[in-house]
């Protein structure tokens, strides 16, 4: 009783302690803002971090058209992830839909071009620049200074485009071949087993690969909040995600934007993950390989890298042998799940800003709008340490690929 007694005094203090933070930070915020409001018109434009239209280059002259205009597959690459037949292929889906929207209405939602709409002068910011802008953006981090820099446009402008583009990426491609996460058929299932086969002699039943990433998120001003995204043995806040990489890089199973103090596993189980794996396992007997942090009770659908696999009471030295050899297949393929977040990251350097605590929903939307670029990234441009690992076979010319 006395245990539990000093337990609960010490919780109650803590939250009275994280209550006089959280009000403090509250009150640090009015007094930013009475500040701001003191200040005149010059005084406020000095402390803007954004660079006004006269310092800025028109849209038609900027290092952003010199770039399109090279139609260089090694610049291509480097400022947006895409050679030039990829970014070509997206653009034809991604334009129409550009064409005929518009995010500029009074209401601030984005609606349809009707067509006796008059709304101005034409737009100067064409799909092209809209595409390879948030482009451009996943693969840079940090403010959008530079980008205005690179693109010529006033940060509002940036602003509207960027979140613009990246919802009509996520409108265009989320049910499309080249993006769409879902699980493959039968046939690519017991493909991607036989590219684990030829590699681990021992893992002829595994088709993918799973484990969990943390992005970092920005605190929220109220202790309960901040209290679900803190992870308490690396003292952050995050968000957590888990996916399931296969053999050819691409990922056919994803859950995301969920609390950081979630534990993967429980992620794995709150997204449906697990029942989806035991899907795949009851129709072609394909497994999935983790760590040993998933599912603290044994599943016929999992292959866990450290675990008992033979579970005999006094295995022989031959079944020894092979239970230490089926361990270190297992820990070695697992590593295919590493490089597949490495991936992200270096894919996508955008992922690794610490996001900015939101509940309209736009977290989510920009974390699904990776995971579609990403799968396009595998299958099209075909630059994955996963893929080129296991499935060889498929490095090609990424126009060869685009004609598919």
């Amino acid at each position: 009783m006395r245990f539990s007694h000093r337990l609960i005094l010490l919780w109650l203090a803590h939250a009275k302690l994280a209550k006089k933070k959280t009000g403090a930070t509250r009150k640090h915020s009015r007094c930013r803002k009475d500040f701001f409001r003191s200040l005149s018109i010059e005084e406020r434009r000095q402390r803007y971090r954004k660079i006004p239209r006269c310092a800025l280059i028109p849209l038609k002259l900027s290092p952003w058209r010199k770039l399109l205009e090279s139609r260089n597959d090694q610049a291509y690459i480097t400022m947006m992830g895409f050679d030039c037949e990829s970014f070509r292929k997206i653009l034809q889906k991604f334009a129409p839909i550009f064409s005929t929207h518009t995010p500029f209405d009074r209401s601030g939602m984005i609606v349809e071009i009707g067509r006796d709409d008059n709304r101005g002068r034409k737009r100067e910011v064409q799909p092209v620049d809209c595409l390879g802008l948030v482009l451009v953006w996943t693969r840079t981090r940090g403010p959008l200074n530079v980008l205005q820099l690179v693109f010529g446009l006033t940060y509002t402008n940036l602003s509207v485009y960027l979140r613009f583009g990246i919802r009509i990426i996520v409108e265009t491609f989320h049910d499309d071949p080249l993006a769409q996460v879902s699980i493959p058929s039968t046939e690519k299932i017991n493909e991607y087993k036989a590219a684990f086969g030829a590699r681990h002699s021992l893992l002829n039943d595994c088709w993918a690969t799973m484990d969990g990433l943390k992005l970092y998120l920005q605190q929220s001003g109220n202790f309960e909040i901040q209290e679900r995204f803190y992870n308490g043995w690396t003292h952050d806040h995050y968000v957590t995600s888990v996916f399931c990489f296969c053999p050819d890089g691409t990922i056919p199973i994803a859950f995301f934007n969920v609390p950081g103090s979630v534990h993967d596993s429980q992620v794995a189980d709150l997204g449906g993950i697990y029942e989806k794996l035991e899907k795949v396992y009851a129709t072609t007997g394909g497994k999935c390989c983790v760590d040993s942090a998933f599912g603290g009770v044994q599943r016929d659908f999992l292959l866990k890298s450290g675990q008992d696999i033979l579970g005999s009471a006094a295995p022989t030295r031959q079944e020894q042998i092979l239970e230490h050899q089926l361990r270190r297949q297992t820990t070695s393929a697992r590593q295919t799940a590493e490089w597949g977040m490495l991936s992200i990251q270096t894919s996508f350097p955008r992922v690794k800003d610490r996001f900015i605590y939101e509940e309209r929903g736009e977290r989510r939307i920009v974390m699904k709008m990776f995971v579609l670029l990403y799968n396009m990234r595998a299958r099209m441009v075909g630059i994955n340490q996963i893929r080129n690992t296991y499935m060889p076979h498929l490095n090609r010319n990424a126009n060869e690929d685009i004609r598919l």
